[in-house]
């Protein structure tokens, strides 16, 4: 894969993301892949080399602003504070993010958001902000209701990938997340795999089904099954 840099801008803030065109002349959509804590790192390659091997390019976005990519999680403990604590600035930078890859694309390309961990609440929250995509995906995703101040409705379908003993965001967070997707009339699917905890999709998350964080590597491959699925029929659908 050949990485360019992408920029946009959200208020104040500059951000840079990592552009990576697809494989074919002609791409089938675009993905706007909001990664965990890690950024643009090697797990958001290997998530983007998926999409890139479907036919999509891919913007993999900046969640911190300036293009920082953490090396511990030491650094990013006040980070993902200000990212859940100020909620609308992140669904803005992903309205940026999503309306620079479109300018890039073919005009009339579907273009889908894609997030893991915090890089799902983002995109969940770009979708209740009115964000017009094709599709919006999470992937053991940080799930939260609502911010105060921000909508339900969301327009595009949506796909959630969770693990029933994910430990972030356990099965009652689920559950009022659909309450409130139905109340909102939202085009919701819901995806669980049993005995699969947070982060299931990272093989350096360990395989201790206690811990917090575990790798399960046949929920990733069921998740990147239906992930396709899903950019699939929405593609068809456009």
């Amino acid at each position: 894969m050949t990485d360019t840099a992408i920029h946009y801008s959200a208020g104040a803030r500059n951000y840079i993301g990592t552009f990576i065109a697809a494989r074919v002349e002609t791409p089938r959509a675009g993905v706007v892949l909001l990664p965990d804590w890690r950024g643009q790192g090697p797990l958001a390659h290997d998530h983007a080399q998926h999409l890139i091997a479907l036919g999509c390019t891919v913007v993999i976005a900046d969640l911190y602003g300036d293009g920082f990519n953490p090396d511990s999680p030491d650094q990013v403990g006040p980070m993902v504070q200000h990212l859940l604590g100020h909620r609308h600035e992140g669904a803005a930078a992903v309205a940026s993010c999503v309306a620079a890859l479109k300018a890039a694309l073919p005009e009339g390309t579907p273009i889908f958001c894609l997030g893991f961990s915090a890089g799902g609440t983002a995109a969940l929250d770009f979708g209740r902000s009115g964000g017009a995509v094709a599709g919006i995906i999470t992937c053991s995703a940080l799930l939260k209701a609502a911010a105060e101040g921000m909508g339900t409705r969301i327009a595009a379908p949506v796909l959630v990938l969770q693990g029933t003993q994910d430990q972030v965001s356990p099965m009652a967070v689920i559950a009022e997340l659909v309450a409130e997707m139905d109340a909102a009339g939202n085009d919701l699917r819901v995806m669980l795999f049993s005995q699969t905890g947070h982060a299931f999709d990272n093989p350096e998350a360990g395989s201790d089904p206690k811990a917090r964080l575990c790798y399960s590597p046949l929920s990733a491959a069921r998740a990147r099954s239906a992930i396709k699925a899903f950019i699939d029929e929405q593609v068809e659908a456009s």
